[in-house]
């Protein structure tokens, strides 16, 4: 009995293993919600795009973009940025709110950001020093990373 299920609990691993991977396909930069389009051609007019993810979850669609020089962004399904990676090159702070490039600028004056992603309490921040700053949703700095 025990082995019976071991082996339906293997089964049911392996089955959602590969659902999950039937989740992941390529669009066309037209196939992502108007948002993010708006988001690219606003802030990265002169990136061309390597590709564009969609990805399926039970919780909604999340689309992956990859921009020339290595350039990542990443959106939820209704087209709004929730990281921007550059890849260890600086990226265009249009987007950043105020509250956040204020304390940035601030505590850490002529550092530039590398990356940046949303969280559920607000802000990662990593900067060209190497430094990993956590901002709260007002843009207030409440902690480094390591």
């Amino acid at each position: 009995m025990k082995r019976f299920f071991a082996f339906a609990l293997a089964l049911i691993a392996i089955s959602i293993t590969a659902l999950k991977a039937d989740n992941d396909r390529i669009i066309t930069f037209n196939q992502l919600p108007v948002a993010a389009q708006q988001f690219i051609k606003s802030y990265f007019p002169d990136r061309t795009v390597a590709y564009v993810k969609e990805d399926r979850e039970l919780t909604g669609k999340t689309y992956e973009l990859r921009l020339s020089a290595g350039i990542e962004i990443e959106f939820d399904g209704k087209g709004n940025w929730q990281a921007v990676d550059g890849d260890r090159v600086h990226i265009p702070t249009g987007f950043i709110p105020k509250g956040v490039l204020n304390s940035l600028n601030a505590a850490h004056p002529g550092d530039r950001i590398v990356k940046i992603e949303r969280k559920w309490h607000g802000y990662y921040v990593e900067l060209a020093s190497g430094l990993d700053v956590l901002l709260n949703k007002s843009g207030k700095i409440t902690g480094y990373d390591d």
